[in-house]
């Protein structure tokens, strides 16, 4: 792989040390942008993310895991799904079928006997299969009324424990050799608990899934039926759908385990739980913070705060908007734009501080942890006032009023409420 991108940003805080801050990512500036742009051929999105090289190394599935048909799958058979996580001093390592672990009804991204491009591909020239109408036969994975999965063996080598004090941060979201990672699933910027992968906020072109109007049962979908199109079948964007995620699975346990009611068990004042892992090693979880708060991320959609644990480190939370999961790698550090390309899918962030802490955290906690790595790391940036609520919630106000055309700051107004409680 090449270094495709090197920019120094100089980060001066008044009467702090200076940090400088390298942005690294691993492929070439033309294949970042048309990844990030959702560019869209037979060739698929982002191939050159790929960056498996023993597959040995990964645990296997058994062999019936790569020939289950969506029409034989059933609840008593995990609904298809098939995935295996083993770790070593380093590394979790994962191995997949890309099958979801529960049922999926036949998908058409824009309706059924239509096509596949989105308006801003068909406008720009860039459909790639102009041809194609869903509910047609394209192939393997194409029923009547619409796509199913069929199976795609996936792989991800994703770093035990992120380090958010590294130098080149923030990174790409799709970038796993920058920090030691591996995958096949080029378009992945991380992987759900299932083995199900974690993409971008965009897939047809350079807008948001919301924005393209696609509309994603349980946060995923599978790719255009391509079986017929020469090299085929091979599964994934060259052959048979692929399932993914773009949004929240809010239909998987770690979701309902907040939204199935009190009266069934429900506990949506704890901490969000773990739902998947970004390719840097951070935890996603679920949408709520302690005490049912509201996260309060960073640009790139992470933060640093106490988990479902107790344990306070950097992880990222999932959302109902762009960026969904995550726009980068962080901790952004005031700098998410200089890891996008074309459309910036990056969170408005903490009110303009270059390192976002959950209001409440313990200032040791969060010392100890960075201790790891650098003890004098937080110092060199600015910080929301976590431990100030009230005059965080006074800037924060003030923000709002400034910004409450563009309708973004929707995650500050439901913690200005739920701290009036």
């Amino acid at each position: 792989m090449l270094l495709a991108t090197l920019l120094t940003v100089m980060l001066i805080v008044a009467g702090k040390p200076a940090a400088v801050n390298i942005f690294r990512t691993s492929v070439t500036e033309e294949q970042m942008t048309l990844c990030h742009t959702g560019y869209r051929d037979t060739t698929g999105r982002c191939h050159g993310y790929v960056n498996t090289k023993d597959s040995t190394v990964y645990p296997a599935i058994p062999d019936n895991c790569t020939t289950i048909t969506w029409e034989n799958a059933t609840e008593s058979n995990n609904w298809g799904n098939c995935v295996n996580i083993t770790i070593d001093g380093d590394y979790r390592y994962v191995t997949s079928n890309s099958v979801p672990d529960f049922y999926m009804n036949p998908y058409c991204p824009l309706g059924l006997n239509l096509g596949y491009c989105s308006k801003i591909e068909r406008e720009s020239g860039t459909c790639m299969f102009p041809n194609l109408t869903c509910g047609e036969d394209n192939g393997p994975g194409s029923v009547p009324y619409g796509d199913v999965w069929v199976p795609a063996t996936a792989h991800y080598k994703i770093p035990l424990v992120g380090n958010p004090t590294r130098s080149d941060r923030p990174g790409d979201m799709y970038d796993a050799e920058t920090v030691g990672g591996e995958k096949n699933i080029a378009a992945s910027a991380g992987v759900a608990i299932n083995g199900v992968g974690i993409q971008g906020p965009n897939d047809a072109g350079d807008v948001s899934i919301d924005e393209a109007g696609l509309q994603l049962a349980c946060g995923g979908h599978v790719t255009p039926p391509l079986g017929n199109i020469p090299p085929g079948p091979d599964p994934g964007a060259l052959g048979p759908p692929m399932y993914h995620f773009h949004k929240a699975a809010d239909c998987l346990e770690p979701f309902r385990n907040a939204s199935i009611g009190a009266a069934h068990g429900a506990k949506p004042l704890i901490h969000g739980k773990l739902v998947g892992w970004s390719m840097d090693g951070f935890g996603v979880y679920t949408y709520q913070d302690v005490g049912g708060a509201a996260p309060i991320v960073d640009e790139c959609g992470g933060h640093f705060g106490p988990i479902d644990t107790g344990e306070v480190v950097y992880h990222y939370h999932s959302r109902t908007y762009v960026p969904y999961h995550m726009a980068c790698q962080g901790p952004a550090l005031g700098n998410c734009a200089a890891t996008q390309r074309g459309t910036s899918y990056c969170h408005p962030g903490c009110g303009g501080y270059e390192v976002c802490v959950q209001p409440g955290t313990n200032e040791q906690d969060l010392r100890e942890y960075l201790g790891q790595w650098d003890p004098e790391w937080i110092d060199r940036y600015t910080v929301n006032p976590y431990q100030e609520p009230s005059q965080f919630k006074e800037d924060n106000v003030n923000l709002y009023q400034e910004q409450k055309e563009d309708n973004v700051f929707e995650e500050l107004v439901l913690f200005l409420k739920s701290s009036n409680h």
